[in-house]
C-alpha cells in the first residue's frame, strides 16, 4: 500500500550511501511521510530540508499580558482569528484609499490656479522663495475632499501604529524593523505640514516654509510602501517573493550576462553605423543603450540602424534577447511552481505553545506550524530539543548548588520523559531519546537517570 515511486528513492538512498532525492512528480507531503514510515532517520530528513529549502516552525514571541496578547496578534498576524482578518481588510482597504487619494489629487484638472498662491501654499505645490508672506489663511483646505480622505486615513494609521506600539512584545525588535519605520514617516508629515499651517496663519512666514512643505510633500509618498501589508496577507504574493528570492542568484547571473550582451552588440552597432548614421551612434555607449533596448524586447525607435548589416546585426540581437529571456523565464516558471506547490501543501496556522528561549522569557508564543501533522512533529525538534536545553541546565545549576552545600554529591538526577505515541509517529520517542542521552552524557556523565512513560492515544 506504499507509494512505489518514493520506494524507488528510498532504495536507491540504501544504495547510493545516504543519497536522498524526491521525485519531481511525487508531492511533497508524500514523499516525507514515506521517508518517516521507512525510518530513514535525521540525516535523510535534513537532505530533503536542505533541497526543498524547507524552513522550520517559526517560534514567535507574544507578549504576555493577555489583552496585549490579543490586540498584537489581532493586528500583527491576519490568520489568528476571524477578527484579525477583518481588520486586516480594513488596513489595507485604507492603504488603497490613501495611495488611491495621492495619486487621484495629481491630476491636471484638481490642481489649484497659479494666481491663489494662498491654496498652492497650503498644498505645498508652489515655492517662491523671493517674499515673505503675512498672516495668510486659508480655511478651504480643511474642506478639500482629498484633505478629508487624507486626515481620515492617518487616523486610522496613527490608532493602528500605536496600539502595536504599546503591545508589541519586544521594543527593541520593534524599533529595529524598517517597516515600522515605513508606517511611522506614512504618518508624521501630515501632522508637521498640519502644524506649519496652524502656525502661519498667525505667525510670518518665509521662503523656507514653502521648502519644508516641499519635502513634505514628497515624504508623504512613502505612504505608498504600506502596500506591503498586502505581501503579508496574500499568499500567492508571498510565494512569489520567495520564488523571486530564492532565484536571486539566477537573476544577477542573467542580468550581467544581458549587459555584456548589450555592450557587446552595442560595439558592434557603433562600427557599423557611425560612418553612415553618426547622428545616432556617436558613442559605444549610446550604442548599448540601443543594445540592451533591442535585447530586452523593447524598442522606444529613437535610434534605429540604417545600414543593411547594422540591420542585420539588429535582427540578430533581437533574437538573441527572445532567446535568453525565455530562458529566465523558464527557470523563474519553475521555481514558482516547486515553492508555490510546497507553500500550497504546508498551509500555515497560528497555535499558543509554551517553550523556553534562551534570549528571553516568554509566558507565551505564536508558533508557525503547518496542517501535516508529520511535517509539524519533524519541524519541531528544535523547539523540543531547547526546551529540554534549558531543563537540563536547571537541573545542572541545582545539582551544583547541593555540591557546594554538602561538599560531594551521591544522588543521581532522574529525568522523566513522557511519549504520545501512536502510528504516526513509531520511531519519533527512539530519536527523541538518543538526543536526550547524548546531551545528558555531555552534561552528567553517568550521574542520571531516565524514567520512560508511554502514554497510547
Amino acid at each position: 500500500d506504499r507509494h512505489r515511486t518514493c520506494f524507488e528513492s528510498i532504495l536507491y538512498y540504501y544504495q547510493s550511501h545516504g543519497r536522498l532525492r524526491r521525485p519531481e512528480y511525487v508531492p511533497l507531503d508524500t514523499f516525507l511521510e514515506e521517508i518517516t514510515f521507512f525510518e530513514l532517520g535525521s540525516d535523510a530528513l535534513k537532505q530533503v530540508q536542505q533541497a526543498e529549502n524547507l524552513e522550520e516552525a517559526q517560534i514567535i514571541h507574544l507578549p504576555k499580558n493577555p489583552i496585549c496578547r490579543f490586540i498584537w496578534s489581532t493586528l500583527e498576524y491576519p490568520q489568528y482569528s476571524i477578527l484579525a482578518k477583518i481588520i486586516n481588510i480594513i488596513s489595507l482597504f485604507f492603504i488603497l484609499l490613501s495611495a488611491v487619494g495621492l495619486a487621484v489629487e495629481t491630476l491636471p484638472k484638481y490642481h489649484r490656479a497659479t494666481n491663489d498662491q494662498c491654496q498652492n501654499e497650503a498644498d505645498g505645490l508652489l515655492i517662491n522663495t523671493n517674499i515673505t508672506l503675512r498672516d495668510h489663511r486659508c480655511p478651504n483646505i480643511f474642506s478639500s475632499p482629498f484633505y478629508i480622505i487624507q486626515a481620515i486615513c492617518i487616523t486610522f494609521f496613527t490608532l493602528e501604529f500605536l496600539l502595536r506600539l504599546v503591545t508589541c512584545p519586544s521594543y527593541f525588535k520593534f524599533i529595529k524593523s524598517v517597516l515600522n519605520w515605513i508606517d511611522l514617516l506614512a504618518i508624521v508629515p501630515f501632522f508637521i505640514r498640519l502644524t506649519i499651517i496652524l502656525i502661519r496663519a498667525h505667525y510670518e512666514t518665509d521662503s523656507n516654509v514653502y521648502l519644508i512643505l516641499r519635502l513634505l510633500r514628497i515624504i508623504r509618498f512613502i505612504r505608498i510602501f504600506k502596500l506591503y501589508r498586502i505581501f503579508k496577507s496574500i499568499q500567492s504574493l508571498r510565494v512569489l517573493a520567495s520564488t523571486l528570492k530564492e532565484s536571486l542568484a539566477d537573476f544577477i547571473i542573467i542580468l550581467t550576462f544581458l549587459s555584456l550582451s548589450g555592450f557587446l552588440f552595442g560595439a558592434a552597432f557603433y562600427f557599423t553605423e557611425n560612418s553612415m548614421n553618426e547622428n545616432m551612434f556617436d558613442s559605444i555607449p549610446t550604442a548599448t543603450y540601443y543594445g540592451i533596448m533591442t535585447i530586452t524586447a523593447v524598442g522606444y525607435g529613437d535610434l534605429s540602424p540604417v545600414t543593411p548589416l547594422g540591420r542585420v546585426l539588429a535582427s540578430l540581437c533581437a533574437i538573441f534577447g527572445i532567446s535568453v529571456v525565455s530562458m529566465l523565464v523558464s527557470v523563474l516558471a519553475e521555481r514558482y511552481q516547486r515553492v508555490y506547490t510546497r507553500k500550497l501543501f504546508l498551509n500555515e496556522k497560528y497555535s499558543d505553545d509554551p517553550v523556553f528561549e534562551d534570549d528571553e522569557e516568554t509566558d507565551s508564543t505564536l508558533s508557525l506550524s503547518n496542517d501535516d501533522d508529520l511535517f509539524q512533529s519533524q519541524t519541531s525538534v528544535t523547539s523540543q530539543m531547547k526546551s529540554i536545553s534549558k531543563t537540563i541546565e536547571l537541573a545542572e545549576d541545582d545539582e551544583t548548588n547541593k555540591i557546594k552545600s554538602s561538599g560531594n554529591s551521591t544522588e543521581k538526577i532522574q529525568f522523566v520523559i513522557g511519549f504520545i505515541l501512536d502510528d504516526s509517529k513509531k520511531r519519533e520517542d527512539l530519536i527523541m531519546t538518543e538526543m536526550i542521552k547524548e546531551i545528558l552524557d555531555v552534561k552528567f556523565g553517568k550521574q542520571y537517570l531516565i524514567t520512560r512513560t508511554d502514554v497510547s492515544l
